[in-house]
């Protein structure tokens, strides 16, 4: 890589933080009696094949977005806010948050991209001082109460690749001056489209794929 990236994108779950936030987000409805224990071991099911880049979107948001059905905004921001403050603020990466305020500090531009539903992610999003988040965004019918359906393009996988390219697109940027930080090997596709990859506390296929291709690979700890 030559010179320095002109904008930042980060993945959040295990790159800002030592957690999955759709994992915990499950935890955190069961602790509050809004879903049944049997929830625990799906959503670990369907964390398996995240991890091994098989998921199903359309089934995973069915799901994960049981909580939401018929439920506004204002009503699941409350409690995506305290799934922040009690789940997932004590498991942020020091030096993720270091990096990042100081990126902001210096006059770039940083956004949030993540597969994460924008209403989970962005308290998140909201305490490092993101202000652009670009993530899986949800339906919501004529009532604005959430359907349970997600809306657009699924942010995860290619579908970053689709969302980060229109926001370049929308903002006069291009992906080549770009960086990428992300830990998934569904991020695979993303690092390979930036000019700026880094491949963060990756498992062994990402780390493998990481090697081969050259992008530099990093490791923030709790």
């Amino acid at each position: 890589m030559k010179g320095s990236p002109e904008f930042y994108f980060f993945d959040m779950d295990h790159t800002l933080i030592d957690n999955d936030c759709d994992v915990s987000w499950k935890d955190f409805v069961v602790a509050e009696n809004l879903a049944p224990r049997e929830a625990l071991k799906i959503a670990a099911d369907f964390y398996q094949t995240y991890l091994e880049g098989r998921l199903d979107p359309d089934a995973f948001t069915l799901f994960q977005l049981n909580e939401f059905i018929g439920r506004t905004e204002p009503e699941m921001s409350l409690l995506c806010k305290k799934h922040f403050e009690q789940m997932v603020k004590a498991k942020i990466y020091p030096e993720a948050e270091t990096l990042v305020r100081k990126t902001i500090a210096a006059g770039r531009l940083v956004v949030l991209l993540t597969a994460t539903n924008r209403i989970i992610a962005k308290p998140l999003a909201d305490y490092f001082g993101i202000d652009r988040i670009i993530a899986t965004e949800l339906e919501t019918d004529a009532n604005g109460r959430y359907t349970g359906n997600f809306s657009g393009v699924y942010a995860a996988a290619q579908g970053k690749v689709v969302l980060a390219e229109k926001f370049c697109r929308d903002n006069g940027l291009s992906l080549s001056s770009a960086a990428y930080y992300g830990d998934s090997i569904n991020d695979r596709f993303i690092l390979d489209a930036v000019g700026f990859p880094f491949a963060v506390n990756p498992g062994a296929e990402l780390k493998k794929l990481a090697v081969e291709k050259g992008w530099e690979i990093i490791y923030f700890c709790k």
